[in-house]
């Protein structure tokens, strides 16, 4: 089986040795769960579908796809991780949305309120079945492997990933069974879901998370310093006395500012009392750089520093007072 690297991940052309597969099929021999989305041509442009979810050592199938199309493929990590998203790409770019979605012939990502990520073109034998892997090639160790990396960002003393089930990766999983209060057996697959589970609701309060006291719904845009290069991005809605967790990563100090607009009907009142300048547009966006907003089609605003983060969690509560005007 002949193998690509390809960026942070592989995609090994595995079709053509797999008669029994099925058109579409995306198998995972990673040792993270993934979601993946597929895209492919069409008479009104790329049709992009997503998000699959394919847990370690499984396969999905992305249907109704024509046969004999160019199709692409996108697959990243689910948010059981810390340390970032680990990405399956390539070189083209297409139009996704952040939740379950089916776009046909999307063209200008930013003015529907879409992101853009970069797919890799699929080889007429992978159209059949391509598979996701590591430079660890786990093969059909995938799901062992998938086992330990959970147990160990639930912080079990797990200390190599291998994929080898050995007398300490099963201490660690009788561990976890004893306080999870449930025995799996031999089932793995339901280990790993539970593990999985487990690891996203641990994650839920990682990262940066915004509260609405104020009498009216808001809209809420986050500016973080990524690789050396500021990114904005909005909006996230969020009710009265609700909170919305606006970034599901461990923060560092310094790097995360925010901004909010109190909506009340067609009128939006600005969050005061900001002190770094940054690009919003009206709709959903993402705006790389914080330059030359106008000349790019942005709004500058300012944005407040986030506050200080404790062990990766900051979170910010907004009341009436944050968006009235300070009377000298």
């Amino acid at each position: 089986m002949m193998r690509v690297l390809a960026a942070l991940a592989v995609l090994v052309l595995a079709g053509i040795f797999a008669p029994q597969a099925r058109a579409g099929e995306v198998c995972n021999e990673t040792s993270y769960y993934v979601e993946a989305a597929k895209a492919w041509g069409g008479p009104q442009g790329l049709t992009a579908h997503g998000w699959l979810r394919i847990a370690p050592g499984a396969c999905a199938r992305f249907a109704g796809i024509p046969g004999g199309v160019n199709q692409y493929l996108y697959a990243r990590t689910t948010d059981a991780y810390l340390g970032g998203v680990r990405e399956w790409l390539g070189r083209t770019p297409v139009c996704v949305d952040r939740t379950d979605f089916h776009i046909e012939g999307a063209a200008n990502c930013e003015a529907q309120g879409l992101d853009v990520r970069e797919f890799r073109q699929l080889s007429p034998s992978e159209r059949t079945r391509a598979v996701l892997v590591e430079p660890d090639d786990f093969g059909d160790r995938a799901l062992e492997a998938g086992v330990q990396r959970l147990l160990q960002t639930l912080g079990y003393e797990v200390r190599v990933i291998d994929g080898f089930a050995g007398r300490r990766s099963r201490a660690q999983i009788a561990a976890f069974e004893r306080d999870a209060g449930r025995s799996f057996g031999s089932n793995y697959a339901s280990l790993a879901n539970a593990l999985h589970a487990a690891a996203q609701e641990a994650n839920r309060q990682i990262g940066f998370s915004v509260c609405n006291n104020a009498s009216n719904t808001i809209g809420v845009a986050v500016a973080r310093q990524r690789s050396e290069r500021w990114q904005s991005r909005g909006w996230w809605r969020v009710e009265p006395e609700q909170c919305v967790r606006v970034i599901a990563e461990r923060l560092s100090p310094g790097e995360t500012f925010v901004f909010a607009q109190r909506l009340d009907g067609e009128d939006t009142e600005p969050l005061q009392r900001g002190v770094e300048a940054f690009c919003v547009a009206p709709g959903r966006f993402t705006a790389e750089g914080r330059t030359d907003c106008d000349a790019r089609g942005y709004t500058s605003v300012l944005f407040r520093a986030s506050p200080v983060p404790v062990d990766g969690v900051a979170r910010l509560t907004l009341d009436d007072s944050d968006f009235e005007e300070m009377i000298q």
